[in-house]
């Protein structure tokens, strides 16, 4: 699977410079959204605000088990580009976790990366570009995506805006732009396979499974208190416990 019109636009003449240079800033830009994440802090319409994530162990029992389904499928990929670029059908369910389960679920995906690499025998240095550019699958999705419920076009709108076209781009200079600067692989292989296979895997596969594992697994989640932003509701209203005398 190669694309030769990718390999020649994308790794050729001046923006294939401009294109490595995007690809180092969008990995030290993971690196900071993960260091604030996990200090306890997010972005908003309304500036830096606390993510309000408290880690009990349903939290951290999402983050297990996004990270398992996130496995599970790596093993069926077909690899046309060993260990780097194939078919990972697995991939197709990261925009949903991360709708669906929120910050546990962009953890899960994300930081599941190496081990689904090591597992499927494909671990490589591009390993570390996966892992760190996963953070735009999972966590632009999450930021953009107004909302699981898919009766509502907005947020229908807003998850193919982030997480089907502004997530899967970004994810696609990123590896690429990586795996050229450390010279891994060739830049017709890197801009003409691994953006393929990105775009195959992360943005058009997704762009189909999405909208029928989304309105399946919503009112599940939803009735079992999982989604994010429900559970969210209830730890900010939470009353703080009342002070007894001894």
């Amino acid at each position: 699977m190669h694309s030769a019109f990718l390999a020649a636009f994308l790794g050729k003449g001046p923006i294939h410079h401009i294109l490595i240079g995007l690809a180092l800033i969008f990995l030290v830009v993971a690196v900071a959204i993960w260091i604030m994440e996990f200090s306890g802090w997010t972005i908003s319409v309304k500036g830096f605000v606390r993510n309000r994530v408290r880690w009990d162990s349903t939290n951290i029992a999402l983050v297990a088990v996004c990270a398992a389904l996130y496995i599970a499928g790596r093993p069926l990929a077909i690899n046309f580009i060993p260990g780097i670029g194939g078919i990972n059908p697995s991939f197709s369910i990261a925009q949903t976790l991360a709708v669906l389960f929120g910050l546990p679920g962009c953890i899960g995906v994300t930081f599941s990366m190496p081990i689904g690499d090591a597992i499927s025998g494909q671990l490589t240095l591009g390993s570390v570009a996966g892992c760190l550019s996963h953070t735009y699958i999972t966590w632009l999705t999450y930021k953009i995506c107004t909302g699981a419920d898919f009766k509502k076009v907005r947020n229908v709108v807003t998850f193919y805006l982030g997480g089907i076209i502004i997530a899967p781009v970004i994810h696609a200079i990123t590896i690429p732009g990586w795996l050229d600067f450390i010279h891994l692989v060739p830049p017709a292989v890197a801009w003409g396979g691994v953006t393929l296979s990105i775009l195959l895997n992360q943005a058009l596969l997704p762009a189909i499974v999405s909208p029928i594992l989304i309105p399946i697994l919503y009112p599940i989640v939803k009735a079992r208190g999982l989604y994010w932003k429900d559970r969210l509701t209830v730890l900010h209203l939470e009353p703080p416990p009342i002070a007894t005398s001894v």
